[in-house]
């Protein structure tokens, strides 16, 4: 069964039992991330899991009842994996079945991807034995919650910034993959830091990517997103995020370039997309943040002249 929304189009393996379904993809760092949603009908229904690159699956609804990997179609999942919001991993061209009995829908989040791009991605923080085995309905939390806005990514209108998609890519993918945690989380040296910090501050108007900023500083993509996190506080997508936003005040301050031309200049895809994220972050359209500064700015004048008391600003 194939699914076409725009120019992607997407098959289900060997369906049995499906009535329709829905796709929306997106893509970060050449690895694609779709949200799936299938109906079936009454009945047993099943589709082969695997493509020709690995998959990692994580389900995120199930409506009627519930889902369930297998390896064979007439051997039920162990019962302590059978839970909600189960994950799978199925290396290319390995045949698993997503299996269903009398379900109406599933919904998951879907990622494809060849062996080397975790490499890439991870270095030497990936665990080989987990990147190189199948694993069936395991759990983890913080992988659920990052596939839900990874999810909300791919139905989004107006997608954020990339940073933002490949930073959720990098911690759900870090959940599944990668080895026994750091013994410390030291951050970037004063040099690499301001490397990047430069770099970010020079782009405002592009589409930065993570693989980028960690090529700087030769690190992987995961080593140098801990490591800036332990820099700044802040992750890279949030850090770049707020200087463009500060740098869109000071423009909108100037009052020299319209909207169209500060979100241009400040990397935001176009107007509507810039005053949706400036609201957002801000808590006040562009207008009304310029507004209310313009008149903040002339209050103070006059206080300085004597002509307004301290207290009437309050």
């Amino acid at each position: 069964m194939r699914v076409s929304e725009g120019s992607d189009t997407f098959e289900f393996r060997s369906p049995h039992g499906m009535k329709a379904a829905h796709s929306r993809l997106r893509t970060f760092a050449g690895i694609a991330v779709r949200h799936l949603q299938h109906f079936n009908h009454p009945g047993r229904a099943w589709h082969d899991l695997s493509g020709p690159q690995d998959t990692l699956t994580v389900v995120l609804a199930e409506i009627g009842g519930r889902c369930e990997a297998r390896t064979n179609l007439h051997r039920p999942a162990a019962l302590e994996r059978q839970r909600p919001n189960h994950i799978s991993f199925v290396p290319a061209e390995m045949r698993v079945w997503g299996y269903t009995d009398n379900m109406e829908s599933v919904r998951e989040l879907r990622l494809s991807f060849d062996r080397k791009s975790l490499g890439d991605w991870f270095g030497t923080d990936l665990d080989p034995g987990k990147a190189g085995n199948p694993e069936l309905m395991f759990h983890d939390k913080r992988a659920v919650e990052c596939a839900r806005l990874l999810a909300a990514e791919c139905d989004a209108s107006d997608p954020s910034i990339g940073l933002y998609g490949e930073g959720l890519t990098i911690a759900l993918l870090s959940a599944c993959f990668q080895g026994r945690p750091q013994k410390e989380n030291s951050g970037l040296s004063v040099s690499q830091l301001r490397l990047v910090l430069d770099f970010i501050h020079e782009h405002l108007d592009l589409s930065v990517s993570v693989f980028q900023l960690a090529r700087l500083v030769d690190l992987s993509p995961s080593q140098f997103a801990r490591m800036f996190k332990t820099s700044t506080g802040v992750s890279p997508h949030r850090y770049q995020l707020n200087t463009r936003i500060g740098k869109a005040q000071e423009l909108l301050l100037m009052k020299e370039e319209s909207l169209s031309m500060v979100a241009v200049a400040t990397g935001f895809a176009d107007q509507s997309h810039f005053t949706r994220t400036f609201k957002r972050v801000t808590g006040a359209t562009p207008h009304e943040w310029n507004r209310n500064r313009t008149a903040r700015g002339c209050d103070m004048k006059l206080m300085r002249q004597g002509r307004v008391s301290h207290t009437a600003l309050c």
